[in-house]
């Protein structure tokens, strides 16, 4: 009852510390991954999920790093209830959030045994900041639905240990595919278990290397059929195990590697300048300040745990080292990143649990005391109420940041004003808010950084397009095309400038581009629809207009250019759109 008591607690306090999330937006990637794409809205797509790629509405053209069919279920069962309504979906982010951090306490009390760094693990992961972006954006989910998979199956497998193995252990396998099947990098879990059964060999006395080394590796190889399995499937479906983006070298990488973990170092220990993006960047000179330093202090960091692990207990920093250290290895894997997105706060969600777990040792050890509060020493009880306090006021100032696009991109660009993804979407969102000047002059300061990014290009065409300079505006445009040939929001703004310079032929060929480069845009075929209108080929147009309704049904603009299509030509009335 007490233990129970205390994890209620643990989760209200957490709920308490992201409520304001309730009031937020959809922001960033939800316009794309819900509110604008129609494989989430009806069931009959579901199928799909298992063949594609997360991003094949948009980018169909274009190899894809992320099989999530999973994720893409949560998506379409979370539209069917809640609509576009970003309130319901912030409720079920924070709920799925309460989620994982229930499973740490229950992961945590199995594996060590102490109740005490269960609930303070626990709550330290709840209410860390570097969790903002899981729990305050809706696309975050990927990774709670992905730790809660992996944390069931971990603890099914611990269970196992005490019990019944034939009942566990599939259980176990079953949530692991799941977890594979909620994002890519639950592929490690196999080595997580080998690393719990190696490290709870090194209490039994002391064991022969060889046996401790095979009843670590006997549990871990019955994932390996799943994991196979999970491979040849997604080989398949991606046209590969994954895709190069960065175009980095080794020696590039390993001269990053240092500032990378640095990186999660910094912002687990000091989580105050959060945001969506940063400039940390491919170093490519043995730099003493971006590669030789991180280097020093992240062995320095490292050489003080093991200098400790007697003190606070062998054994369990060795578990928070394996937590932190293995859920921590794919997102090292940068050549799949573009080259400003190499770090990101939610690349550490699941290896927090082992930071947790190692501040816990450290908060249970040296404030231990004879006097208590509902059975816990008082000066734990009261350290960890001073740090909630604390980690909950930031958590809920990072999270704050998240309410809407203009305050999200603001915030990346002042943390991070070399990186070009900032840079572009707030230039995009001054737009969106007229603000034109002001993104005029913060896309051509980041034109200069980045002349060779799509985006940035695209976006000073939309400037130039919105001042009536309309050559300006198709010069950057097919530069964005030629950048990425594959982008269709480019072949339509280039259409749009078209039409204003007079080229009806030149434009419906932009716009049969984005057609054919984003079939399940339902914006790309109305646009195409209407210059074939304007071009008196209504039947062609039509088809389009079906197009798009079967996508985004009941779409008024569409429904509108149709009849007018339809009256203008005299023709009967379409049938009522059937399905892709």
């Amino acid at each position: 009852m007490r233990e129970r008591s205390f994890a209620l607690i643990v989760l209200l306090v957490t709920a308490i510390t992201y409520l304001g999330a309730l009031q937020f937006e959809f922001v960033f990637d939800d316009y794309g991954q819900i509110v604008f794409n129609p494989f989430v809205k009806a069931w009959r797509y579901a199928p799909d999920y298992f063949v594609s790629s997360v991003w094949k509405h948009l980018a169909p053209l274009s190899p894809g790093n992320y099989y999530r069919p999973l994720f893409l279920l949560l998506l379409r069962l979370n539209f069917s209830v809640f609509g576009n309504r970003p309130l319901g979906w912030h409720v079920a982010a924070i709920a799925l959030h309460l989620l994982v951090t229930w499973l740490v306490f229950a992961v945590v009390r199995k594996m060590t045994g102490e109740f005490t760094l269960a609930w303070l693990s626990a709550l330290i992961f709840g209410v860390h900041p570097i969790h903002h972006e899981v729990v305050a954006w809706i696309s975050g989910m990927t990774e709670s639905l992905f730790a809660a998979m992996f944390l069931a199956s971990f603890l099914a497998y611990l269970l196992s240990r005490e019990s019944s193995k034939r009942t566990w252990m599939p259980v176990s396998y079953v949530f692991y595919a799941l977890a594979l099947l909620s994002k890519e990098t639950a592929i490690v879990l196999p080595a997580m278990v080998f690393a719990h059964g190696w490290i709870d060999r090194s209490s039994d006395g002391a064991p022969r290397v060889i046996d401790r080394f095979k009843n670590a590796l006997i549990p871990a190889i019955g994932y390996l059929p799943v994991a196979i399995i999970y491979v040849f499937v997604r080989r398949w479906v991606l046209s590969g195990i994954s895709h190069s983006v960065s175009g980095a070298s080794i020696f590039t990488w390993l001269l990053t590697l240092p500032s990378l973990l640095l990186f999660y170092v910094q912002h687990w220990f000091f989580p105050i300048h959060l945001a969506e993006s940063y400039d940390v960047l491919y170093q490519t000179r043995l730099s003493p300040l971006h590669v030789i330093l991180p280097a020093a202090i992240i062995l320095a960091v490292g050489g003080a745990i093991w200098a400790v692990r007697g003190r606070l207990s062998a054994r369990a920093v060795a578990y928070a080292a394996a937590w932190i250290v293995i859920p921590l290895l794919p997102a090292l894997d940068t050549f799949i990143f573009r080259p400003d997105e190499l770090v990101h706060d939610r690349y550490f969600y699941v290896p927090s649990i082992g930071a947790a777990l190692l501040v816990a040792l450290v908060i249970e050890r040296v404030a231990k005391s004879k006097a208590g509060v509902f059975g816990q020493p008082l000066r734990v009880v009261a350290i960890a109420l001073a740090l909630t306090i604390v980690l909950g006021f930031l958590s809920a100032r990072a999270a704050s940041f998240w309410i809407n696009d203009y305050a999200l991109f603001s915030r990346a660009h002042q943390i991070s004003p070399l990186n070009a993804t900032a840079a572009s979407s707030l230039g995009a969102e001054m737009l969106a808010r007229g603000k034109l000047d002001a993104a005029g002059t913060l896309l051509e300061e980041s034109y200069r950084l980045h002349p060779d990014d799509y985006r940035i290009a695209y976006n000073l065409g939309r400037v130039e397009y919105a001042r009536h300079q309309f050559p300006q505006a198709a010069e950057y445009t097919r530069q964005a095309i030629v950048l990425s040939p594959n982008f269709s929001d480019a072949y339509i703004s280039m259409g749009a400038i078209e039409l204003k310079l007079g080229q009806r032929a030149e434009a419906q060929t932009s716009f049969r581009r984005a057609v054919e480069t984003s079939p399940y845009s339902a914006p790309a075929h109305t646009t195409y629809g209407i210059v074939l209108a304007l071009g008196g080929d209504c039947v062609a147009a039509t088809e389009q207009f079906k197009t798009a309704l079967i996508l985004n049904p009941g779409d008024a603009v569409t429904q509108a250019q149709m009849f007018r299509c339809r009256a203008a030509s005299s023709t009967p009335a379409p049938t009522k759109p059937g399905q892709l």
